[in-house]
């Protein structure tokens, strides 16, 4: 290897010393120019030689292994990026829903589930709601947030506490 190294630094350095010497010996105008023009070209050979030589045969970039994990990653990415808007879309709906729950009077807590819609783009499915009923709430969750009653779930305060002594 060092051999080789060596052959191609030498073969770089007598190309550039014959090439000054032919532009030292040449006359003065056109015909100087034309000598730079191939000496120039001669020390461009010289030091691309080893690239002539490589085994260009044996070389093979394995491309389908890198869009193989191009597509992984993507997917990765899409799977990482429905994850963060369902999660913004569970919280502002809550937060909507508490909203209008606050200018009803009522005091209670919403846990918002979200699926995929036939777009792909997550929407509210259904609503768990701990506190006292209300029809005005329920119909506004039904109308203005697309959860329909049958997926509405409410648990008053009482049952709530029953349901907690009976687990002790």
């Amino acid at each position: 290897m060092m051999d080789g190294v060596r052959q191609w630094l030498l073969g770089i350095v007598l190309t550039s010393l014959a090439g000054g010497l032919a532009r030292q010996l040449a006359p003065q105008g056109r015909e100087q120019a034309m000598v730079r023009l191939a000496g120039g070209l001669l020390l461009a050979l010289a030091i691309l030689r080893p690239l002539a030589g490589g085994d260009w045969e044996g070389l093979e970039v394995p491309a389908g292994g890198f869009s193989l994990q191009t597509e992984e990653q993507a997917e990765v990415y899409r799977k990482n990026q429905q994850e963060a808007l369902s999660a913004i879309i569970a919280e502002k709906t809550e937060a909507y829903i508490l909203d209008k729950a606050n200018q009803l009077g009522l005091a209670c807590t919403v846990r918002v589930t979200v699926a995929a819609g036939e777009s792909g783009i997550p929407l509210p499915v259904s609503a768990a709601v701990r506190g006292a009923y209300s029809p005005a709430l329920a119909e506004c969750m039904e109308e203005e947030v697309g959860i329909p009653a049958q997926k509405q779930i409410w648990l008053e305060e009482e049952i709530w506490q029953t349901t907690k002594e009976s687990e002790s």
